[in-house]
């Protein structure tokens, strides 16, 4: 992904319009694109901090890098006629995510858009189906439940959720987590002369503690392991970039499952784009 943002804004524009999908003057993917290019298409250059746009802006770089991905690696596999209807939906919300404290429905599909996404770029042969998406790996089918939440106090009850879905589809499966709002419920700028790694070891242990020993055992032994992955536009000296950090653990106990999720894991992790390692 060597587009610059604005390039990238008309990209994701054009594979909208390639799809059918016409996105209205007023919804949050045209606002975004507005904050960062003119009329004509050409960039609006740097956007500074005291811009009445900035924030919009700032979420076009997490948005648009994400669905740059997805459209992507969906470039040569257009087998799937549900497309479309995903894309419809992923257009939905407001701009800014801490304005959607109940419903998102845009932002949760497009949580499984990049799920989905990942597993393509690890050639994990995805679908979107039941229970959210499918994937395989070594000729073995697996369930990924995909949630999105935004009050880690609300993790256990969201996991349950996810595992009754791929209790359902009969499949064993892995649950994986977007914490990006629960972690940051206000959405503030992440500024920072630290290096990744420490900003990775912090957020790391965050996640350590939210997965504890009593939630890992809720987990059925039909759920291999949990990722849980946050998505943030950071400043490091002074410019901003989309930086994803992933934490995975499995919720197994036999040394068999634990091996087998290992394999899942690793698989996965060679599709996250913007990986902070």
């Amino acid at each position: 992904m060597a587009r610059s943002l604005s390039d990238a804004a008309n990209y994701i524009l054009g594979q909208f319009e390639r799809f059918g999908i016409e996105i209205p003057d007023d919804s949050r993917i045209k606002s975004m694109y507005d904050s960062v290019c003119k009329k004509d298409g050409s960039s609006r250059g740097l956007i500074s901090e005291k811009d009445q746009n900035f924030d919009i802006a700032r979420e076009a770089l997490r948005d648009f890098r994400q669905l740059e991905f997805f459209f992507e690696q969906i470039a040569n596999n257009e087998q799937q006629s549900n497309y479309a209807s995903i894309l419809n939906q992923i257009a939905k919300d407001s701009v800014l995510p801490q304005d959607d404290k109940q419903e998102s429905r845009g932002r949760n599909t497009q949580a499984e858009a990049f799920i989905f996404a990942v597993c393509r770029k690890a050639g994990m042969n995805p679908l979107f189906e039941e229970p959210d998406v499918t994937c395989q790996l070594e000729d073995r089918k697996y369930g990924v439940s995909i949630k999105r939440i935004k009050n880690l106090s609300k993790i256990k009850t969201r996991l349950s959720k996810g595992m009754q879905q791929i209790h359902t589809s009969g499949l064993p499966g892995i649950i994986s987590v977007e914490v990006t709002i629960a972690v940051n419920p206000e959405n503030y700028s992440i500024v920072t002369n630290e290096n990744e790694q420490r900003v990775r070891s912090w957020w790391t242990e965050k996640m350590r503690q939210t997965t504890n020993r009593e939630l890992r055992d809720f987990i059925s032994e039909e759920v291999r392991g949990i990722f849980l992955h946050e998505h943030c536009p950071v400043c490091f000296e002074g410019n901003y970039k989309l930086r994803s950090m992933t934490y995975g653990i499995s919720t197994c106990e036999s040394k068999e499952r634990k091996a087998e999720w290992e394999r899942l894991k690793n698989a996965f992790l060679s599709g996250l784009p913007n990986l902070i390692t």
